[in-house]
């Protein structure tokens, strides 16, 4: 639109003054040396852009065949543009070498340059974090523009870090309405909630973060087994985890039947001390399928001495699968909760060799 308005104004000023320099072109003369050059105004003007194009079109040809320098007008800048520009690169430089104090001080500099001034508070608020200096990551932070998306994704991720989900939630929470299909936003607003264990709240941002598809299938796949086994227990242990309740009901048929939930309850029973019916219901609904997603979930319920059927169906899952790592750990996991730690570590070492990623974890931890 702003570009037809300017094309309009652009005809218009040619009818107006086309006509007048049609009558009245005037004429410039130069004299150099014995060299007489007479011509209207309008074919000067044309006669200048086009030597001035022709100029140009040779330097760019020269620049290509013989690999010619660019023309830099840095000297026109003024000294402090240039020393921002130089903060900048030396702040980059010291923020990859986790020198953060170093780049901190760097992009403050480097803020008097206009140029990524956004990008350049980010990264200042981010180096004073990790430099152990919240109060002026935070002082960073809330220079950024406050209605601005990103803005809020910093402020909230500087917050956690800074191990304060519930200040984290006070401010996203008037912004929530207006998050939208920013995905990042939307995982971390779900991250902020689940650290700041207020569950109910996180269970009613579950349809949201499903319509407006915050996550992909395989990674809901995923997170579902972070979300509900904590959300579930929680609410269970307050006493208001309610299958009647409107948070509840408001869920997907699909996502309240699942294993995810089910190994929530499976924990809340545990808790309260019905170890037999945990893992009874445990042992009806899992399959060795699911095993890869629900051990985290599974690792964290205190079953006790009730894991002898639990052990025997991962005896008989192992005849089949003899080299199945997760399986191991659940082994490992069965001797624990009775008290057999030799066995556990034993169960454990074979996990880590078919699994390695379960060598930077400890069947304890």
């Amino acid at each position: 639109m702003i570009r037809l308005l300017f094309a309009m104004v652009l005809l218009a000023l040619a009818m107006l003054f086309g006509p007048v320099l049609a009558n009245h072109p005037g004429y410039v003369m130069l004299v150099l040396g014995g060299i007489t050059v007479e011509a209207t105004v309008v074919g000067m003007i044309l006669s200048l852009t086009v030597l001035g194009f022709a100029l140009w079109l040779v330097w760019w040809l020269f620049q290509r065949l013989f690999h010619l320098p660019k023309i830099s007008f840095s000297f026109l800048r003024s000294r402090k543009e240039r020393r921002a520009r130089q903060a900048l690169q030396l702040g980059l430089m010291a923020y990859a070498r986790h020198d953060w104090q170093g780049a901190h001080q760097a992009f403050q500099i480097a803020h008097a340059e206009p140029e990524w001034e956004q990008l350049k508070q980010v990264m200042a608020a981010y180096s004073a974090q990790h430099a152990g200096q919240p109060m002026l990551a935070n002082q960073a932070a809330a220079a950024l523009d406050p209605d601005e998306p990103a803005s809020w994704d910093v402020v909230a991720d500087l917050l956690l870090l800074q191990n304060n989900a519930s200040a984290a939630v006070a401010y996203l929470t008037p912004k929530a309405a207006n998050i939208g299909k920013d995905g990042k936003l939307g995982r971390l607003w779900l991250q902020v909630l689940q650290q700041a264990e207020q569950w109910q709240l996180l269970l009613e941002q579950v349809p949201v973060a499903i319509k407006l598809q915050w996550f992909s299938k395989a990674d809901w796949q995923n997170y579902r087994f972070t979300l509900y086994p904590a959300a579930v227990q929680g609410l269970t242990e307050k006493g208001l985890f309610d299958e009647q309740a409107a948070f509840w009901q408001a869920l997907p048929a699909r996502e309240r039947k699942s294993l995810a939930v089910l190994l929530g309850k499976a924990g809340a029973l545990a808790v309260q001390g019905q170890a037999e019916q945990a893992e009874k219901l445990l042992l009806d609904n899992l399959s060795l399928q699911d095993l890869p997603l629900a051990w985290p979930a599974i690792r964290r319920i205190p079953l006790g001495r009730s894991v002898l059927a639990l052990r025997k169906q991962t005896q008989h899952w192992l005849r089949d699968h003899a080299n199945h790592g997760h399986l191991y750990a659940l082994l490992a996991y069965c001797a624990l909760q009775e008290g057999e730690s030799e066995q556990a570590n034993s169960a454990w070492q074979k996990a880590q060799q078919f699994l390695p990623a379960f060598k930077a974890e400890t069947i304890s931890g």
